[in-house]
């Protein structure tokens, strides 16, 4: 008995040290955001992301979804490989993700533009409106981005809406999109409030269907 309550109390030690370096850490790094970085400080780290799109991966993915009758009569449940650009723009892509829309309206995006170590994974609930217009609410939790795993809570959450439209045959889509990060608590999830400053942003994604073979 004694045995098992060193360990107990061994344990709760390390859990306690592991998040004091975490929280530590947390405020030397400038906190990362998911999906997309939150202010301009990190659109550095985007750069290097946006050489690996393929040249003319932007524009095509564009004219693909102006491609047919944009009436936004297209499914838009599958998988699709998105770009999303900001306005004004910053001369490379903003962001870069595959993309799934679920029937159940629930929607998730792994982002390309972003490393995993400070949330590169979104989750979602889309309707489709009149005129086939489809709104999209797009969530995910910011972290520190730190060495460590144990102990790395979110230091906020982001929060994207998008307005988009498919065209008739469902092979793409086009639309609009406006994105800050918030404190936990705050904000449209919480009780209101301003984003964290230099935060906000907004512009165009266009997107191309990924069919199975």
């Amino acid at each position: 008995m004694t045995a098992q309550i060193q360990r107990i109390r061994s344990f709760r030690v390390l859990s306690v040290v592991l998040l004091a370096v975490a929280a530590m850490a947390a405020s030397a790094i400038d906190a990362g955001a998911t999906c997309m970085v939150p202010g301009p400080t990190k659109l550095s780290a985007l750069t290097g992301a946006a050489k690996l799109l393929r040249p003319g991966t932007a524009p095509a993915l564009a004219a693909a979804a102006q491609n047919g009758n944009s009436n936004g009569g297209g499914p838009i449940v599958g998988l699709w490989q998105i770009v999303m650009n900001a306005v004004p723009d910053l001369g490379f892509p903003f962001d870069f993700a595959f993309q799934h829309f679920h029937a159940d309206g629930t929607e998730m995006m792994s982002s390309g533009g972003v490393p995993p170590t400070v949330g590169n994974v979104c989750l979602g609930a889309w309707e489709r409106g009149s005129n086939g217009v489809i709104r999209v609410r797009h969530v995910g939790w910011n972290f520190a981005g730190g060495a460590l795993v144990l102990g790395d809570l979110p230091t906020g959450y982001f929060y994207m809406e998008v307005t988009l439209r498919t065209n008739s045959q469902g092979t793409a889509y086009s639309g609009t999109w406006k994105a800050a990060s918030y404190d936990l608590g705050a904000g449209p999830l919480g009780s209101g409030g301003p984003p964290q400053p230099g935060s906000d942003f907004e512009g165009t994604i266009q997107a191309a269907r990924i069919s199975a073979p």
